[in-house]
């Protein structure tokens, strides 16, 4: 968004009259700081509805955020946070759509999701962390008594659950895991781990 806004300012000054000259006076408005005269803000109704649903707020040249409303319901549904390079930080979602994010992605350098943070109490507290290989869940940990230590980790493979080690002590260590078959059938539980954090005592599981 920030380079098609760049795009959109750029043709509104000194470009010849036409269809989407006019179209992008109608749907696109920018503001001024009123002390320093910089940029501050750029408002944008991306379907011509009639409706703004981009805000992007600046620095003169450069995007601090963009707060958008997709659905046009009145309330903010996605915060993009830019660095000094202008390159999306984070970016904020709602999991119940009701105007505060609650979990924050995070991008690799090639556009694709790294990390999720999500705050499930919804207190901006984040108690869940996932990490994603080429779109994929890989493996994720969880702060389940919020203590502010992970007492939960799971591993993923095509989109189940491979394993899955719990913290039953409180001590912020794994004290028991459980291994997945292929099926997502219960395979092992491994226990009593050592002072390096070896199990040394494995159950087979029947079917």
């Amino acid at each position: 968004m920030p380079l098609v806004l760049v795009v959109i300012l750029v043709t509104l000054v000194g470009c010849s009259p036409d269809l989407e000259t006019e179209r992008l006076r109608r749907t696109v408005r920018v503001e001024y700081d009123e002390e320093t005269g910089r940029l501050s803000q750029i408002t944008y109704d991306s379907n011509d509805d009639g409706n703004v649903d981009i805000w992007t707020y600046m620095d003169g040249p450069r995007i601090l955020r963009e707060e958008i409303d997709r659905d046009e319901d009145g309330v903010l549904d996605r915060w993009e946070y830019y660095d000094e390079s202008g390159v999306i930080q984070r970016i904020g979602i709602s999991s119940v759509n009701d105007g505060r994010p609650d979990a924050w992605i995070f991008l690799d350098q090639e556009g694709e999701i790294a990390r999720i943070e999500v705050s499930t109490r919804r207190d901006d507290v984040i108690d869940r962390w996932e990490w994603y290989e080429l779109g994929a869940l890989v493996r994720a940990e969880e702060d389940a008594d919020h203590d502010g230590r992970p007492d939960k980790w799971d591993t993923y493979r095509d989109g189940r659950v491979t394993s899955s080690a719990s913290d039953e002590d409180g001590d912020g260590k794994p004290d028991r895991r459980l291994r997945y078959g292929p099926d997502g059938h219960l395979v092992t539980i491994e226990r009593a781990p050592d002072a390096q954090g070896n199990y040394t005592e494995t159950i087979e599981v029947e079917r």
